[in-house]
């Protein structure tokens, strides 16, 4: 029977998770909790298990300080367990390293049955590295996910989850497809650098949108509706008559 460790700091997702793990993989042993990645160092040296549910983001030292500490001290009398990462953000950096470290996955909390599911299947099959995470790094690079920083850290999201952004004093206000909007630490010149020309249109000084979401222009307002949100942006009508002459340059390639 396969022996576990659960490594989060915070007792609602590592209960949420070990009641997961009892009641749908009951043949996975839970042999420790630990809310600290030193107190995990130890239980891993003395319980030697074979997989870590190991969350990243903790106080004190993170998941990735033990992931790598367990890997130098890889030996011939200790070979460290597999290790499926848990978070709530999908930084970049993280994913990289995660990837580096060929972690079993990495999933997002709250962690789904069906994701965790998938998790203990490729642990099972020692695949090494995951689908699962090897998507989110395909996902990088082919898709052209975008990094922003915000109040909270970084976050990474597609360019259509983004509506339009405008800018507010010395940074921006970034608003979503699904309705939702955050405050970017960027300036909207530096915003716009990241955005794709061939989806993104300047509104004039202060805005930039995604044409895909543009369904009226008015004489000072822009209409934008996303399959769950819908906004109406006002804009000067020199703006405006700009942003024409730009849709209807973008119309004639079609």
């Amino acid at each position: 029977m396969p022996r576990i460790i659960i490594i989060e700091d915070e007792y609602s997702p590592r209960q949420m998770l070990r009641e997961k793990l009892s009641q749908h993989f009951p043949d996975l042993e839970i042999v420790a909790e630990c809310e600290s990645a030193e107190d995990a160092l130890i239980e891993v040296l003395r319980l030697r298990p074979d997989l870590l549910f190991l969350d990243i983001q903790m106080s004190g030292k993170n998941g990735l300080w033990l992931a790598d500490e367990l890997i130098r001290m890889k030996c011939d009398t200790f070979a460290p367990p597999d290790i499926i990462f848990t978070t709530g953000y999908t930084y970049p950096e993280y994913l990289l390293k995660a990837f580096e470290l060929a972690a079993i996955d990495y999933l997002v909390k709250p962690v789904s049955v069906e994701n965790l599911a998938k998790a203990v299947t490729r642990y099972r099959e020692r695949a090494g590295t995951s689908t699962g995470l090897q998507n989110l790094m395909d996902a990088i690079h082919e898709e052209k996910l975008l990094k922003f920083k915000s109040y909270n850290g970084i976050f990474v999201l597609r360019p259509d989850d983004i509506a339009y952004v405008e800018a507010d004093r010395d940074y921006a206000c970034m608003f979503f497809a699904n309705g939702a909007k955050e405050e970017v630490f960027e300036r909207l010149g530096e915003i716009e650098k990241k955005l794709p020309p061939d989806t993104f249109l300047r509104a004039g000084k202060s805005v930039v949108i995604n044409r895909k979401y543009i369904r009226k222009i008015a004489d000072t307002t822009i209409q934008l509706v996303t399959p769950a949100a819908s906004y109406t942006v006002e804009i000067s009508r020199n703006a405006i008559r700009e942003l024409k002459g730009k849709w209807n340059k973008v119309l004639c390639r079609f």
